[in-house]
């Protein structure tokens, strides 16, 4: 991650990548906190580095969602879901698999 950070900038797409990577080690290790200003950084250069609805933006926001949940912060979860499936429909259509997923998780 340092390397990257090192090349490409801190607000590169593949540092978000990174950072993602080691946010969901740490949500599924239980560190919640750590997990959760992980994710809150990949969203940041995500929407920065592809615009708010985007479906790698989606992807973030879904698994911010699942932290919450998972911390029980139901009220914070729930519109980051509702904004999941929002993107994702106008992204990939209302029959698309990652649809019944965002369902499924809402």
């Amino acid at each position: 991650m340092r390397i990257n950070q090192k090349i490409y900038g801190p607000d590169h797409p593949e540092v978000g990548a990174a950072l993602n990577n080691l946010a969901v080690l740490l949500h599924s290790t239980n560190r919640l906190p750590e997990a959760e200003l992980l994710f809150r950084r990949v969203l940041e250069i995500d929407q920065k580095s592809y615009g708010p609805n985007h479906p790698r933006v989606a992807a973030v926001l879904n698994n911010l969602a699942q932290l919450l949940h998972d911390a029980n912060r139901l009220e914070e979860a729930e519109p980051l879901m509702r904004r999941t499936l929002a993107i994702d429909i106008e992204s990939y259509g209302p029959d698309h698999p990652d649809i019944a997923r965002d369902l499924n998780n809402l």
